[in-house]
């Protein structure tokens, strides 16, 4: 069901309005420096319209894996450098409210209380507090505590039911008849999957690559009742190929993968089409490869799909009304290896069909590519993507009122 979006927030003149982004964004690891900031400028268009409005702007994210890192990994997963590339990208300062590692108190309660309208903060990193994980009711009513509203506009969390920050947070504010809605991104999502699982114009093609099929089972099977075709490439190929019985050489592949692999077999050569050729590389000297159409000799370990393959793929991509993507198709980090996945990438850059790139790895590579502005949609959110696919609800967006 559509959710209440921006519009249904009422007058904001003069509120405060907590904003839930995504800003997980990579850093340097030497500088913390911020490395891409495509879910930076994801939140703008949100973030704009609540200015517009006469709001000020609280945001709130997670960065990183603060609980698992060394003290020295900790301290360059504050939102110090997050906060100063938004700032740039905004034309004004934006404050980490409170300073120190402290995510709520009442020193953020201040600074929060302080802000103009038009103005725009950050709240340090949500998991420096441990609550930020336990869908916490006490430190959900400390975060709402400093807000008129709230906005969920991190497509890419919507899947963590854990979350207090998604699901706590929202609740609190639901239970004391606060406004809540959904952002420009989650909308624009949201938008775009519904119009996919419901009305995609057709042939709909599905191409799908990475590492394990044992991760991404519930979505291939899920797409498998939707498609017309759904093609295989990355290292999910060779489960697949060592399900058949042929040899991948010294490909390394789980035995749970090619068990995942097993009961789709009777679907190749049907809706789903595998690589009829790959390009496979030494694993003691990358520089040396072969390219295979059959059994990978021994020695030898796969890494991209070949030419014939590539060709094939276009082929379905231009007579397609509608392609999803996730996942790359070979080692695209390497320019030797690079050559599948940007094939692909062109293709869709190129088709006249509506193309869904489903985030994480996938959106990296086009954007490596420069191809990401030429996709009709370029989803922020791997795993909340497959999720969605998948038909799976999320408590996040359970606290959002429908229309």
């Amino acid at each position: 069901m559509p959710k209440k979006i921006l519009e249904h927030l009422g007058d904001l003149r003069g509120k405060k309005v907590l904003v839930r982004v995504d800003f997980n964004v990579p850093l340097d690891k030497t500088t913390g420096a911020v490395k891409n900031d495509r879910r930076i400028r994801a939140a703008l268009p949100t973030i704009e319209k609540l200015r517009q409005a006469g709001a000020a702007i609280i945001l709130m994210s997670h960065l990183g894996r603060p609980e698992k890192a060394t003290p020295e990994e900790r301290r360059l997963l504050t939102m110090d450098r997050v906060a100063e590339r938004l700032g740039q990208l905004l034309g004004q300062p934006v404050p980490v409210l409170g300073g120190g590692d402290a995510v709520v108190g009442p020193a953020v309660q201040q600074a929060a209380a302080a802000l103009q309208p038009g103005q725009v903060a950050l709240l340090q990193n949500l998991r420096f507090d441990p609550r930020e994980q336990k869908n916490s009711p006490e430190f959900a009513a400390a975060l709402a505590s400093l807000g008129d509203a709230y906005v969920n506009d991190a497509f890419g969390t919507c899947h963590n039911d854990n979350d207090t920050s998604m699901v706590a947070l929202p609740a609190a504010f639901k239970a004391a008849g606060k406004p809540r809605a959904i952002g420009r991104l989650v909308q624009r999502e949201l938008e775009i999957l519904d119009q996919l699982l419901t009305q995609p114009t057709r042939p709909l093609l599905a191409i799908m690559g990475g590492a394990k099929v044992s991760d991404k089972l519930g979505f291939i099977q899920a797409l498998l009742h939707k498609v017309d075709h759904l093609l295989i490439g990355g290292k999910m190929t060779y489960a697949f190929l060592k399900a058949q019985g042929r040899s991948v050489g010294s490909t390394r592949v789980a035995g749970e993968e090619v068990e995942a692999a097993r009961p789709l077999l009777a679907h190749v050569g049907q809706k789903i089409l595998l690589p009829v050729d790959y390009l496979t590389a030494r694993s003691d000297n990358l520089q040396d490869t072969r390219l295979c159409q059959g059994d990978i000799p021994e020695g030898y370990e796969g890494v991209d799909i070949g030419p014939r393959t590539v060709a094939a793929y276009v082929a379905h991509i231009r007579s397609a009304g509608t392609v999803v993507w996730n996942g790359p198709l070979g080692w695209f980090e390497q320019a030797l290896f690079s050559r599948g996945t940007y094939g692909i990438a062109v293709a869709l850059a190129t088709c006249k069909a509506t193309t869904i790139v489903g985030g994480g790895e996938t959106a990296e590579a086009v954007e490596q590519f420069e191809l990401a502005e030429l996709m009709t949609h370029v989803s922020t959110g791997g795993g909340a993507f497959l999720a969605y696919v998948e038909g799976k609800k999320f408590l996040s967006l359970a606290q959002i009122d429908d229309l």
